[in-house]
């Protein structure tokens, strides 16, 4: 018997909770069999220690059609491609409902979240911390809301290294927001697009915060761009640290709205984001991921779309040099150079670290 048609039968057995899954007892085909009549739902309700059942077939023969549908796969618990750390959090998602690559679950991930109404600064900053952590083949994690989730996602897709992860609230066959139709279709063939809602289920306020649980279990740790005290950014930031995971910010303009959640989080001994270099100082335990989604190793950057300027310049980048130090060396005018530096930033080739120093990004 398919695990997978298993769990989304116990997922949809009545009275049968995430925390019950720890207590299950059985094959995935013995559990099948109890799930079929009276005298085995009574059995998995004693081991259980309360009355269960029974399934709700149609329901059941609605999501698997759905799903297959839409092209997604149902990821459990039981599964080796169920995300390892999100495994480790407290009564984690049986289910989770997958399109895409589902190995981009696998590795390793920081998750980037800020507010939907962000500052052209902020949207900037997180598309270049996402194309700097792509480029070193570390996953991106968010929730495709629009803003800093968008920037996030959109980033790490034109690092084309790590790939990107979102995670839903609502089904993944729904889009939204609506104007992410195109970004959700770039994450599904670069990327993977997760949810524990069922499939058709529309966005509703009172889900997002749940989704946000997810965004930080699945990751090492969770960078906030911008955004309010009370936002949703600021709920993923506390699921972090009630998960153990390393809650870094971005430090803002005191009195502007969107800084203040950031800054609060800093007063309270989260780590300060400047740059890529101070992701891979607080969360040593991110590795590179050793192949690209489709199994072969990841793609270096390299030089062949740079003019004979930038190429040069890029060849002189080390781990810790600034523009006089590249201009003095290649013989060009500052300016210029800096000019090389910032595309290059942009491109994602190039991360600037503290006092504006750079080193390249595959280092």
């Amino acid at each position: 018997m398919e695990a997978s048609r298993v769990a989304l039968a116990l997922s949809m057995t009545r009275n049968v909770v995430p925390g019950d899954w720890e207590r299950v007892e059985g094959t995935p085909s013995e559990i099948w069999a109890l799930l079929q009549n009276a005298g085995g739902l009574a059995e998995l309700g004693a081991q259980l220690g309360h009355a269960v059942g029974p399934v709700e077939w149609a329901s059941f023969d609605d999501q698997q059609a759905r799903a297959e549908q839409c092209g997604a796969r149902i990821v459990s618990r039981w599964d080796a491609a169920y995300p390892p750390r999100l495994r480790l959090v407290s009564a984690p998602p049986p289910i989770l409902f997958a399109r895409g690559d589902t190995t981009f679950l696998e590795g390793p991930a920081v998750a980037i979240v800020g507010t939907r109404a962000p500052s052209a600064a902020g949207v900037a900053f997180a598309t270049r911390l996402a194309r700097a952590i792509g480029a070193r083949g570390i996953a991106v994690a968010s929730g495709m809301a629009r803003g800093i989730d968008t920037a996030a996602h959109r980033g790490a897709l034109d690092a084309g290294g790590g790939g990107t992860v979102a995670v839903l609230g609502t089904g993944v066959d729904v889009v939204y927001p609506a104007e992410n139709s195109d970004l959700m279709a770039r994450i599904i063939d670069h990327g993977c697009v997760i949810s524990e809602q069922w499939c058709g289920t529309p966005g509703a306020a009172h889900v997002f915060p749940r989704r946000n649980r997810i965004i930080s279990g699945i990751s090492e740790g969770v960078v906030v761009v911008e955004g309010g005290i009370k936002s949703g950014a600021l709920i993923t930031a506390r699921w972090a640290l009630d998960q153990g995971r390393e809650v870094g910010a971005v430090p803002g303009f005191p009195g502007d709205f969107r800084s203040a959640g950031p800054n609060h989080l800093i007063k309270q001994g989260a780590f300060v984001v400047e740059d890529a270099f101070d992701v891979w100082a607080n969360l040593p335990g991110l590795r590179v991921r050793g192949a690209s989604a489709g199994g072969a190793a990841a793609a270096p950057l390299t030089t062949d779309t740079l003019d004979a300027d930038a190429r040069r310049v890029y060849d002189l980048v080390a781990r810790d040099v600034d523009a006089d130090d590249v201009a003095r060396v290649a013989g060009l005018d500052v300016g210029r150079v800096q000019e090389i530096l910032t595309r290059l930033e942009i491109d994602g080739r190039v991360v600037r670290g503290e006092g504006g120093r750079f080193a390249r990004a595959d280092r």
